[in-house]
Order: structure tokens, then C-alpha cells, then sequence
């Protein structure tokens, strides 16, 4: 049997070729979205800030002043930087059990995650006050690694309800059946149907997307700040 004869310079240059166009792609695309990591929609209007060529300016949450489950005063500001899914319900719902317990699945999952929230707005906030909160909220984060990743908020009924509709971009302040995923920068980038398991395991895996968004952001900044730039 005659014996092939290999040019290994050539297969290694081409192997090198094959290994080095993807990785090119993927530098070229990540460089050119570098502003904003695409990985999942924002919802809500959106407009063109003229003072920047192209720059798209996404619908934020307007800023709230709100009381959590330990009586501290929560903003908008004070969740930067943190990825987070917003419900909506009351601690006396006739459906809290359901509700709790779609809410439970990412709350595990992502236990072990400091700068994953779930953040909920009180659609009773003459029954939920501080204390009543907060027992509820002992008894979902027990196995959580990091106090407070699970913050429930109450306070004025009217502001939240405002947030509610205005913010979150639900017309009925009353309805708690959809969750809202919100990025580390205020904007929406996900809703799900909470009544539906499925979407739910969609929320959970945005969540990771989302993630990754933070990291790659946090490695950018690092080359900035290694560079000089």
C-alpha cells in the first residue's frame, strides 16, 4: 500500500487558518457591538440621541424611592449594577402560592450569584408592611449565599402603581402574573408569562445571558484600564 505523504507545514498552516477565522469573526463582531452587548431586546420606545451619530437611547425604569422588607430605602440607583426579575403581587394574594413558587426556580438556581436580584413591587402596601415582608422573605432566602438578594418593596401605593404602569409597562397595576427582567443600567430586556413553566426556564437562561453581558463589560474594562485608555 503506497504510503501518503503529508506537507505538515501546510496542514498546520491551515489548521491554524481554521482555528483563527472564527476567533477573528468573533473579536471583529464583539469589537464592533462593543457599546451594547445585543444579547437579548429592549422593550419600550425608543429614540436617537443626536448628540452622539447612531447612539440609541433605550426606555429606562424612572427612578422610585421605596421601603424593602428590612425598612431600608431602595432606589433605582441603589440596584445599578445588578441584573434583576421584577414580579408583582401581594404577600395575600390568592395566588401566592403559584407565584411563590415560580419565583423560588431562579432565586435557587441563581443563589450563589451576588449581583443577581429578585427585586418584587407590593400591589397591597396597606397590608405589606416592613415586618410582614420580611417574614416572608426569611423563608424563601434561607439558602441563599448573600443577604438581601431577594428584596421585597413596599411603600407608597400610588408611586408604586405608577412604576408599575409608567416603568414597566403593564397596564394594569393589578396584574401579577407577568415578571420583568431588567439589566444592570435600568432597562427592560425580558418579560415572561409567570403562569407558564416554560417561561420560566426562559427567564432563567436570559438571566445567564444577561450575565455574561456584566462579564464581558467588566473583561472590556479591564483592557481600557490595562491599556491606558
Amino acid at each position: 500500500m503506497a504510503q501518503i505523504k503529508i506537507d505538515w507545514k501546510k496542514y498546520i498552516l491551515l489548521t491554524d487558518v481554521l482555528f483563527l477565522f472564527p476567533l477573528a469573526l468573533l473579536l471583529f463582531f464583539g469589537k464592533a457591538s462593543s457599546h451594547h452587548f445585543n444579547t437579548l431586546p429592549y422593550f419600550g420606545p425608543k429614540t436617537v440621541d443626536t448628540s452622539v451619530e447612531g447612539d440609541t437611547v433605550y426606555h429606562r425604569l424612572p427612578d422610585f424611592s421605596l421601603t424593602n422588607q428590612e425598612g431600608e430605602i431602595v432606589t433605582l440607583d441603589s440596584l445599578q449594577g445588578k441584573v434583576w426579575l421584577a414580579a408583582f403581587y401581594g404577600t395575600n394574594s390568592p395566588h401566592i402560592r403559584k407565584i411563590t413558587s415560580r419565583l423560588l426556580w431562579p432565586n435557587f438556581r441563581y443563589r450563589h450569584e451576588s449581583d443577581i436580584y429578585l427585586v418584587c413591587f407590593t400591589l397591597d402596601a396597606a397590608h405589606d408592611t416592613p415586618e410582614v415582608l420580611k417574614e416572608y422573605v426569611e423563608q424563601m432566602e434561607q439558602y441563599n449565599d448573600y443577604d438581601g438578594k431577594w428584596q421585597f418593596l413596599t411603600g407608597n401605593q400610588e408611586e408604586i402603581n405608577s412604576v408599575v404602569t409608567e416603568g414597566f409597562l403593564i397596564d394594569d397595576p393589578t396584574h401579577t402574573a407577568m415578571f420583568k427582567l431588567v439589566d444592570t443600567e435600568g432597562h427592560i430586556r425580558g418579560e415572561y408569562n409567570g403562569n407558564l413553566e416554560e417561561q420560566i426556564k426562559d427567564a432563567i437562561e436570559d438571566i445567564a445571558l444577561l450575565k455574561k453581558e456584566i462579564d464581558i463589560e467588566a473583561y472590556e474594562e479591564r483592557k481600557r484600564s490595562d491599556s491606558g485608555n
